[in-house]
């Protein structure tokens, strides 16, 4: 059996199952029959199927015996998302598991959920869930973004990903590696991923060219104007490019509603669809509500650009001036006894 330590990601379906790390050592989807013994590769399903630590002796290959554990990462969904296989000389003690955590991601909602915490990461307590432009103020390099981007905004169905990320949470910053699988059908858009830690091994990565790039066209932008990568089909926001537009309640902090009025979001899907049909590359509406944190909206004027890809239009650059408030009703306030 090799390595003392064994990360096996479990996102897809058993026969799919494959070793991402193995002591220090990162692999790319490597088969777990090539790596462990019969005895070990059963010990990995039953700690999958019984949703729980199991533990036993094995026999090594002129080694004498050794204990041998296999333990789940869970998701936020409840389903084992890996399973983290520690191996030690009889007598011995098994070595520290991996810091790794798991989440889930919805490429319609563009939400991320996490699992059990495996991080000291300084996140609120009462928060399940976070927006993709939220985990993105975090982020100082990110090398595959554009990439892992395109994959999710137009799944294919049974697609795995994996890539390096450098993060900053408070005055740190930690290296991670990242690996995601889809489903098939509808749930295509529904994403299972791990997160490793593996700053002990690789160095974090200072921001790359393109990062350096999009942080001077940030700040050029002028002052009342925020800049913001979007999907171009649904105008679902991906990463800020400037700060975001200040105090604003965006989808999927609070709860699912719309941050623009629902009339502009009939206004914004209308110009979109103009912009789609039409082959143009610029889009525009003024006059854009959005809801503002503790009621009220602030009324910014929108911009789009479609970014060119090799195939169809998915993804547009948003800039959003704020111009006014307006203290119209919300449409989707509870109205007391109404």
């Amino acid at each position: 059996m090799e390595g003392a330590r064994v990360l096996i990601e479990t996102l897809g379906e058993s026969e799919d199952w494959s070793v991402l790390a193995v002591d220090d050592r990162l692999t790319e989807w490597r088969s777990p029959t090539r790596l462990l013994p019969p005895g070990g590769l059963r010990l990995v399903a039953q700690a999958h199927e019984r949703r729980e630590r199991v533990q036993m002796r094995l026999a090594g290959h002129g080694l004498g015996e050794h204990t041998v554990s296999a333990g789940p990462v869970f998701g936020p969904d409840g389903r084992v998302h890996a399973v983290q296989v520690r191996i030690a000389a009889d007598g011995e003690p098994l070595p520290e598991p991996y810091a790794v955590a798991a989440f889930g991601y919805s490429s319609q909602a563009c939400s991320i959920r996490l699992g059990r915490p495996a991080f000291d990461w300084p996140l609120p307590r009462d928060r399940s869930s976070w927006t993709v432009p939220e985990a993105f103020r975090y982020v100082e390099r990110f090398d595959g973004s554009m990439e892992l981007i395109l994959r999710t905004v137009e799944p294919v169905a049974g697609s795995r990903w994996s890539g390096d990320v450098t993060a900053r949470l408070g005055h740190r910053l930690r290296r991670y590696r990242l690996a995601v699988r889809n489903g098939v059908g509808a749930a295509a858009y529904c994403w299972r991923g791990l997160i490793q830690d593996i700053t002990q091994y690789r160095a974090p990565e200072e921001i790359s060219l393109d990062g350096a790039a999009l942080s001077v066209l940030g700040q050029q932008a002028a002052g009342n104007g925020h800049l913001v990568l979007a999907d171009a089909r649904q105008v679902r926001l991906i990463r800020w490019i400037t700060d975001p537009v200040p105090g604003i309640q965006w989808k999927g902090m609070v709860d699912d509603r719309d941050t623009p009025h629902p009339d502009d979001v009939a206004r914004i899907l209308a110009e979109v669809d103009r912009v789609t049909r039409d082959g143009r590359t610029h889009g525009r509406v003024d006059g854009v509500r959005l809801r503002r944190m503790g009621g009220g909206w602030t009324v910014v004027d929108a911009v789009g650009t479609i970014i060119p890809t090799p195939d169809t239009a998915r993804l547009m650059l948003l800039e959003l001036t704020v111009v006014g408030s307006s203290d119209d009703p919300d449409p989707t306030e509870s109205r007391g006894d109404e």
